[in-house]
């Protein structure tokens, strides 16, 4: 996305505060109309041909201090434009309803992309905003108490310890919502080696034996010997800590988890299944959709921001494997990654 889109940030004075690669030099003259709209809540639109190109160009409002604006080739919607010219030219009078009918097939066709483009657009700022508000607000209110009169040696550590925890909790959403940006126009860029998964397990598991055993959890690991196979280790080592955080925090206390491992000439796949208070059918079937949390998880207080089921399916789709749900039996939940050995 960094690369491939043009897209920007820009505060009051339309100055420029964020902007994508190919952007620094992109953008014609700022249409100070449509800015002033934007920061009064409005988004506006406007059709510019830059270099011998047309181009939709967006302005929209991200919150009260800071404005988006991005464009989009209209040469895809052009060429089928183009081929229903040819087409009227050549066609008989008494095909005019044919043509008619095919005209909107093909500009619906073309706006397709346009209209997912700026959905996507416009809820991802929207979440952007709103899950980052939360850890900055306390970081913020950490530091101003501290700073309303002098503290001991000890006070000030504690004030330091919670705002880097505030600062790791912002890290780690940043790159999942970096994550979530480019699931939606292409696969991840792999770096694949030769990784032992059944070691992997072994060193996440370990770093929840406390936790685990706090709550009176028994985690049971894979036995299966051999479970080579070639992957990007880092992010398939991230989808493995995402499920088992995930079993982790759903498990209720004296609960269960067990992990079971199965391997072919082809595939390997890797199953974990836990203990859980149920889910309804209906929360099951968005249980990828991003940012989405059902009404047991909000019942329940457990923090989370929705994104770790997505994200571990988009790792796994981008191997060439997947991740399903499978049938849930009463109050068990499982799930099996599946990958590819090559």
């Amino acid at each position: 996305m960094w690369s491939e889109h043009l897209f920007q940030i820009l505060n009051v004075s339309g100055a420029v505060v964020v902007s994508t690669q190919n952007a620094a030099s992109f953008y014609p003259a700022l249409n100070r109309e449509m800015l002033q709209s934007a920061y009064e809540g409005t988004q506006g639109f406007e059709y510019r041909n830059i270099r011998d190109e047309d181009y939709l160009i967006s302005y929209f409002p991200i919150d009260g201090k800071y404005v988006g604006r991005s464009a989009l080739s209209l040469r895809e919607m052009q060429k089928y434009e183009k081929k229903f010219l040819d087409l009227i030219l050549v066609a008989l009078p008494g095909m005019f309803l044919f043509s008619y009918l095919t005209s909107r097939f093909l500009v619906n066709h073309a706006m397709e992309k346009i209209a997912d483009f700026f959905t996507f657009q416009e809820t991802f700022s929207s979440n952007v905003t709103h899950e980052l508000r939360s850890p900055l607000a306390s970081l913020k209110g950490n530091i101003e108490v501290t700073l309303r009169k002098e503290r001991t040696a000890d006070e000030y550590k504690e004030t330091l310890a919670l705002s880097l925890r505030e600062v790791d909790r912002i890290i780690a959403l940043l790159n999942n919502l970096y994550l979530l940006a480019s699931s939606k126009f292409k696969l991840l860029d792999l770096f694949k080696n030769e990784a032992d998964i059944s070691k992997i397990i072994r060193e996440v598991a370990r770093s929840y034996e406390g936790i685990v055993t706090a709550r009176g959890i028994t985690l049971a690991l894979p036995e299966a010997p051999d479970m080579t196979c070639h992957c990007d280790e880092a992010l398939v080592r991230r989808t493995i800590e995402n499920l088992i955080d995930n079993a982790v925090k759903y498990t209720p206390d004296n609960g269960s988890i067990s992990m079971n491992a199965e391997k072919d000439q082809k595939k390997m796949s890797l199953t974990i299944t836990n203990t859980c208070k149920g889910f309804a059918k209906e929360e099951l079937k968005h249980i990828f959709d991003p940012f989405y949390r059902g009404r047991t998880t909000k019942k329940s207080n457990i923090e989370g921001k929705g994104l770790g089921l997505y994200i571990s399916r988009y790792i796994v789709r981008s191997h060439g494997g997947d991740i399903r749900v499978n049938n849930p039996s009463g109050n068990l939940f499982s799930l099996t990654v599946t990958l590819p050995l090559k």
